[in-house]
């Protein structure tokens, strides 16, 4: 059985070029989590030559919220995320993915065909959540509706 789930208004926080022994990355989640902001889709990057990337998606009405918890980790590691809001985060929940090779190579391929824009993308052993443009999200909804007929 397949299921889709979508989420609007949603904000993506991304950190990049974050020197890898440093405490950036928790010192983050936890101010984001005593603010009372709950995120979701955590990501990171493999490290390159000591640094990498991190990020999270959130609730739009959790920004100024998530403002206050900015300008804090600016004050203490002099860093500032990259925050993109008003996207459309997809889920698709199958348990075909485990048995099935090339499952996530339909989805990204029919959202390269619609020509929307992913922002962010995590996996679990069952399930892809992607991130997109809203302005993407009623023809990737759509798409991917069919595409799991």
């Amino acid at each position: 059985m397949m299921n889709i789930t979508v989420t609007e208004n949603v904000s993506a926080v991304t950190f990049n070029n974050v020197p890898l022994y440093k405490t950036i990355m928790e010192d983050t989640l936890t101010a984001v989590a005593e603010a009372g902001i709950n995120i979701d889709m955590i990501s990171m990057t493999a490290p390159t030559s000591e640094r990498f990337g991190f990020g999270f998606t959130l609730d739009d009405d959790d920004m100024p919220k998530l403002l206050g918890v900015v300008k804090k980790l600016k004050e203490k590691h002099d860093i500032t995320p990259m925050i993109n809001s008003s996207n459309r985060k997809i889920v698709i929940k199958t348990g075909e993915m485990e048995a099935q090779a090339g499952f996530a190579a339909k989805v990204f391929n029919l959202l390269n065909k619609i020509d929307a824009m992913i922002l962010l993308i995590t996996t679990g052993v069952d399930e892809i959540s992607v991130l997109i443009r809203e302005s993407d999200g009623e023809a990737a909804e759509a798409g991917l509706r069919e595409m799991l007929k």
